[in-house]
């Protein structure tokens, strides 16, 4: 018989080591020192001789040998259960650990500029307020799918048309023409509207179409710059900014949180009041309501509306 001890009075020398129970559990299921090496990824020497040392330090014989099979003993079918029960248990454990870890991380999808604006620099609060969760960002200009989990919040311009899906508005942007000091000394004055025609216009390529927008909702018809820049981020033509590239359209409100505004780039005149668009919030509907989306969704919204209240 197999004695039992009190479990207080173990230390690790009385305990078998894992790779051992493992090749003890696998050949007792496979009834055969081959099909463990198979399941384990050893050589059938290296679970013959791991289940020989097992033998060695419990002084008992746990398989008969017949042929290229084995056959497990009285004392080894007694044992076996015990360990079988172990290895099942410190499994589930282990997947509640991993899960309980997993249940704690929070992977945002955010625009570059979005990121610099506003998760960056407001990222030690969340931090102090949730020391709980581990906030992982990911920037990206592409497309985040939410619901095969590519991240468990986008942060996007436009609507998200799905029924599996919570799209919320954060904040409305609209355009607000920005250029550096050094660009509006040395360059023809911006009295009027047709006066942007006479200067450099910094576009950015997913949104070729924003500065016709704003001239046209500024009561514009045709806008005729004949000097142009394009890139493909806002942070490439926010850099041609502050090098007196030029004038762009920065995000307003956002861009007055952005490093550099007031210093580096200037406003040039308001946003168009009527030319604006959602920045918003996207989950998948059967998370909205947990804890962890909930706390984010609040720190995004209380970092929004301390912009939101400065620019009033």
């Amino acid at each position: 018989m197999i004695n039992e001890e009190n479990s207080s009075n173990l230390n690790t020398s009385d305990l078998p080591s894992m790779p051992a129970l493992l090749a003890f559990e696998r050949a007792a299921a496979r009834s055969s020192f081959v099909g463990a090496a198979r399941d384990l990824g050893r050589t059938p020497s290296a679970i013959s001789h791991a289940v020989k040392d097992l033998e060695d330090r419990l002084g008992i014989s746990l398989f008969e040998r017949v042929g290229r099979s084995v056959k497990l003993t009285k004392a080894g079918a007694i044992y076996l259960d015990a360990v079988q029960t172990s290895l099942s248990e410190l499994q589930a454990a282990t997947r509640r650990l991993v899960r309980s870890q997993e249940a704690q991380v929070i992977r945002v999808s955010a625009l570059p500029f979005f990121t610099s604006a506003i998760l960056l620099p407001n990222l030690g609060r969340f931090e102090a307020d949730y020391p709980q969760y581990d906030l992982r960002l990911e920037t990206s200009n592409g497309y985040a799918d939410i619901l095969n989990g590519e991240a468990d919040i986008a942060l996007r311009f436009g609507e998200e048309h799905s029924e599996d899906l919570v799209c919320k508005p954060l904040i409305a942007v609209g355009g607000q023409p920005i250029a550096s000091p050094s660009y509006l000394k040395n360059s023809l004055p911006v009295r009027q509207l047709q006066d942007f025609n006479r200067h450099t216009l910094i576009h950015v390529r997913p949104n070729e179409k924003a500065w016709q927008n704003w001239f046209t909702a500024h009561g514009g018809d045709e806008l005729n710059s004949k000097h142009n820049l394009i890139f493909d981020s806002i942070l490439g033509a926010l850099d041609a900014v502050k090098n007196g590239l030029g004038i762009a359209l920065g995000m307003y409100p956002l861009i007055s949180a952005y490093r550099g505004y007031g210093v580096d780039f200037v406003p040039v005149s308001k946003p168009a009041a009527g030319f604006t668009m959602n920045y918003n919030f996207i989950c998948q509907k059967t998370a909205f309501r947990d804890r962890k989306i909930q706390h984010t969704l609040k720190w995004l919204e209380c970092s929004l509306s301390q912009i939101t209240n400065e620019n009033r």
